[in-house]
Formats: C-alpha cells, structure tokens, sequence
C-alpha cells in the first residue's frame, strides 16, 4: 500500500520507500493464511522526509487502514485479524524473503 497525497492511474509505477508493515493472519473457511500489508511511500515525497517508519503515521491513518483491509476482505467472504504494526526492517526482511520465494518458484 502507498501512501500518497496526490491522484495516481491503476498501472502507474512509483519507486517508493518502505515505511513498515501491518501484519496479519486472512481466514477463509478452509484456509488461514498470513498475508502481510507492506506500507510505503513514494520517493522524493514531503511523506518521504517526514516519515521514517510507521511509527510516525497518526493512530487515525493506522485505523483507516485496517479499517480499508477489513473491507476489501469482507467483499471476498475473509476475515482479518490485525497481529501488529512493524518498523521497516521487518518489512523489507519480508520483502527479500518473498521475492526469493518468487524466484524459486519461477
């Protein structure tokens, strides 16, 4: 998820900086899976030299983003349950294990 002030297109590529990750567990009926959220925001943004990490979000923008994944959720029949907020280093750990997974795979 990018956190960005300005209208984007669907398909617009912007080299960001990763702020953090909001990890979770996504339940189906059958399945429970982790499906972690990483945060970012874009490159050269007044957000960039603002935020070090998720830590300086605002409690509001941490709330309306779980509140956005809970929704984007319900309309596939899942639930969410939210396991924590973590800084950036562990987000881009999970950034490099997943594109390691990627190459693997392909």
């Amino acid at each position: 998820m990018v956190i960005h002030d300005a209208a984007t297109t669907p398909g617009l590529v912007l080299r960001c900086k990763i702020i953090g990750v909001l990890q979770t567990i996504q339940k189906t009926k059958r399945n429970r899976i982790r499906n972690d959220r990483v945060i970012a925001v874009p490159k050269d943004s007044h957000r960039e030299r603002e935020l070090q990490g998720v830590e300086g979000l605002p409690s509001e923008v941490k709330e309306e983003l779980e509140k956005f994944f809970v929704a984007t959720d319900e309309l596939e029949a899942k639930t969410l349950k939210f396991l924590g907020w973590q800084g950036p280093a562990q987000a881009k750990k999970l950034v490099r294990r997943c594109e390691r997974i990627f190459k693997k795979k392909n």
